[in-house]
């Protein structure tokens, strides 16, 4: 629902009030009530019949997983607000880490069954949720405020709507190989985006994470940008010298890591890789935005992206096969995020090279 950014976007810009934790404790727990009660009834039809033996246990993981999920990440978001970014950053590892480290303990136990590999995944988010409570726990003694979950709901919902944009864009070029290709040519695209993707995701979400809540404190004025042009240049140098890392090593990490039947999904990968700096840019280009609550260049970037994937997708297939949609991806996901640029450079009232260094303030 766009809740955790919600919180955290308001926490930085106007600091936490005495009911914040309370509220937002209430309002994960309310948006999360609806989720679990239609999950539950869709479960039985969703598992089909040769798996109904699972129903009970899928249920109660997923009536468990669904409210400390939100909880979790609500709460945590509040420390990303205030900056708090060393319990922060403590509390994602744990998430992280729990899943894996629980994992190989029940494989050299002999325990690891289906049922505690779901139960390992969810503990994580479940450890999470129990420390941001006892954190949290003198400021939900106080009562929650109608007015103060209203407002974070509806700047959520504000945020999901670019957040449904962004999902879409990233989900066409693989729904087009589901109705137009075959299930090899599927298999080699989704091992070339996973490749891809790989090296400036990790950096570009970290830089996101930080620069939310900074963005949101500085605003957009024109004598405050510095505190976001400074990382964001040596974002965009990280991002350039990974890509062009990736591009010259793809041919040889390829085969080593999905094995060399995969080699063919090379040519894809390297092509993608440039297409995923652009998306990075995107993605930041979009939070940036977000932090100064504006919503509207987001959903035009994302959309103008999405409208060129659907409509060039058969096309570029039916011309020039897989790679003629991977060049199709690095052209929609380049000219979006040119159309960001434009949107914050208007926003700003900054040149494009001050935008990038090229020209002093």
């Amino acid at each position: 629902m766009g809740l955790n950014e919600a919180v955290a976007i308001r926490t930085a810009k106007s600091g936490s009030t005495k009911s914040l934790r309370a509220t937002v404790l209430a309002l994960s727990l309310a948006i999360a009530l609806p989720v679990v009660i239609i999950g539950l009834l869709l479960l039985p039809l969703l598992l089909g019949e040769s798996r109904q033996a699972y129903l009970s246990f899928t249920q109660i993981y997923f009536a468990a997983f669904v409210p400390l999920s939100f909880v979790a990440m609500n709460l945590l978001a509040i420390d990303q607000g205030e900056f708090r970014f060393h319990s922060y950053n403590i509390q994602r590892v744990i998430q992280a880490a729990a899943y894996p480290v629980l994992l190989v303990a029940l494989w050299l136990a002999g325990y690891l069954t289906v049922e505690n590999a779901a139960i390992a995944v969810v503990s994580g988010t479940g450890i999470v949720a129990l420390i941001r409570l006892w954190q949290a726990w003198p400021g939900l003694t106080i009562k929650p405020t109608l007015q103060e979950a209203g407002e974070l709901l509806a700047q959520g919902m504000r945020l999901h709507a670019t957040n449904l944009a962004m999902f879409l864009a990233m989900q066409i070029d693989k729904m087009a190989l589901v109705l137009f290709s075959n299930d090899t040519q599927l298999g080699l695209y989704v091992v070339a985006v996973t490749a891809a993707s790989a090296a400036q995701s990790l950096f570009v979400q970290t830089y996101i994470n930080v620069m939310l809540p900074t963005a949101a404190k500085s605003g957009s004025e024109i004598k405050n940008i510095d505190v976001i042009l400074g990382p964001l240049r040596k974002l965009m140098v990280l991002i350039t010298a990974s890509t062009c890392l990736m591009v010259a090593v793809l041919p040889f990490l390829m085969p080593m890591v999905f094995g060399r039947e995969y080699v063919a999904a090379v040519p894809y990968a390297q092509v993608l890789a440039v297409a995923f700096a652009f998306v990075g840019l995107k993605n930041v280009f979009i939070y940036l935005f977000r932090a100064w609550a504006k919503n509207k260049p987001g959903i035009m970037g994302e959309g103008i992206t999405s409208l060129i994937l659907v409509l060039g997708a058969y096309p570029a297939l039916q011309s020039g096969g897989v790679m003629g949609l991977t060049f199709l991806m690095l052209f929609a996901h380049a000219l979006g995020a040119m159309l960001l640029l434009s949107f914050l450079v208007e926003t700003t009232g900054l040149s494009v090279r001050r935008v990038f260094g090229f020209a002093r303030g």
